[in-house]
């Protein structure tokens, strides 16, 4: 907020879903009247999709729009290093990046941004695949089942098939 002099969410909206051609829901803000930003985006799975993209084209926008197609709104650089693991969950074991988790699906490398209850955008680069999910978000007491189930569907119905078709 202070190095661009405007708030967090106005400058997200102007480096990201602008170009990607959507404006988020309202974002909450803490005490001080800053915007999170990092939680309660409240995406639809189409503008999930087009951030999943974003990555899967390595910051480069994709869609409709002359004016923005193409263009590099993620450093390539950033893109390259949030899919690097400098750290590993304690609980799960699995590697994290900057905002991406990463695991093998079907073979492939996959990395996960990870939304509340069972929201998901799945980016498999080797098959230039975006995947998405949506899911109650009231599966508190049994996420570990739920999320296993998830990715469970996605790698058996998705990911190999299309692996598969080459």
């Amino acid at each position: 907020t202070k190095a661009t002099a405007t708030t967090t969410r106005q400058f997200a909206n102007e480096a990201h879903p602008r170009p990607l051609g959507f404006t988020p829901a309202e974002w909450p803000r803490d005490p001080q009247g800053i915007y999170f930003g990092g939680n309660d985006m409240l995406l639809t799975p189409r503008q999930m999709l087009a951030f999943g993209e974003l990555y899967l084209r390595r910051g480069r926008v994709k869609g409709p729009d002359p004016v923005t197609q193409g263009r590099q709104v993620v450093p390539e650089t950033w893109i390259e290093q949030s899919f690097r693991p400098p750290s590993v969950s304690p609980i799960s074991g699995q590697q994290y990046g900057y905002g991406w988790w990463m695991r093998d699906l079907a073979g492939h490398q996959a990395y996960f941004a990870w939304g509340f209850g069972g929201q998901y955008i799945i980016v498999v680069p080797d098959l230039e695949l975006v995947v998405v999910t949506t899911s109650a978000s009231t599966v508190a007491e049994d996420r570990r089942t739920h999320r296993r189930a998830l990715f469970d569907l996605v790698e058996a119905l998705i990911i190999a098939p299309v692996a598969a078709a080459g």
